[in-house]
C-alpha cells in the first residue's frame, strides 16, 4: 500500500548499506516489511467487521418503534401516558378549561383535535435524532402522531372521568381542550427518550 512506501524507503537508504545474515535470521528491513504485512491484514479484518456492525445497527435502527397501534401494549405506551399525564393534570383541573369547554361548539372541537395532531406529528417529524435513523419517517411520524393523541386523548378523559370536572355533554369538549397540552407533552417527552 502507498502508506508503507515511506517507512520501506527510509528503512532501506536510511542504513546504508545491508549487513549479511545468516539464512535462519530476516534482516531488520523484511521483518518490519513482514509485521506491516501483518498489521494491514488485521486492520483490513476490523474494518470488515466495523462495516458488518454498522449494517447490523442500521438495519436495527430502521425499525419503526410504536405503542400499542402494533397489537400489543408496549414501554413506549406506558412513556406516552406519562407524558400525557404531566400535560393533562394541570389542565384538568383549572376552571379557565372548564368555561372554554362549555362554549365550544363543533367546529372549535375539530380546530383543536387537528391542531393538536399538527403539534404532535410535528414535534415527532422534526426530531434530528428521528431522522437520522428512520428512511419513511413522514409515514411513521404521521402514525406515533395518531398513537400520541390517541393516548393522550384517553388519559385527559380518564383525568376527567377520575376527579369528577365534567359531566354528560361536557366530557368531551373538555376532553378534547385537555388534549391537546397533553400532546405537546406526550410528544416532548418521546423526543427525550427515544
Amino acid at each position: 500500500m502507498a502508506k508503507a512506501f515511506p517507512l520501506k524507503v527510509r528503512a532501506r537508504f536510511g542504513a546504508g548499506h545491508q549487513h549479511l545474515h545468516s539464512k535462519n535470521e530476516r534482516d531488520p528491513i523484511s521483518r518490519i516489511e513482514h509485521a506491516q504485512a501483518r498489521l494491514e491484514k488485521v486492520a483490513d479484518e476490523v474494518l470488515t467487521e466495523v462495516a458488518q456492525l454498522e449494517r447490523v445497527k442500521k438495519s436495527y435502527l430502521k425499525r419503526p418503534q410504536f405503542s400499542w397501534m402494533t397489537g400489543q401494549l408496549s414501554v413506549l405506551t406506558l412513556q406516552d401516558f406519562v407524558g400525557a399525564a404531566f400535560g393533562a393534570i394541570f389542565f384538568t383541573v383549572t376552571q379557565e378549561v372548564w368555561d372554554i369547554a362549555a362554549k365550544l361548539n363543533v367546529a372549535g372541537m375539530l380546530a383543536l383535535v387537528a391542531i393538536a395532531f399538527l403539534l404532535g406529528f410535528s414535534l415527532v417529524y422534526l426530531s434530528r435524532r428521528r431522522k437520522f435513523i428512520d428512511e419513511q419517517l413522514h409515514m411513521h411520524a404521521i402514525t406515533r402522531a395518531v398513537e400520541l393523541y390517541g393516548v393522550s386523548f384517553v388519559t385527559a378523559l380518564a383525568f376527567i372521568l377520575i376527579l369528577g370536572t365534567a359531566s354528560g355533554s361536557q366530557i368531551l369538549p373538555q376532553a378534547i381542550i385537555i388534549t391537546l397540552p397533553a400532546v405537546v407533552s406526550a410528544a416532548t417527552a418521546d423526543l427525550l427518550f427515544f
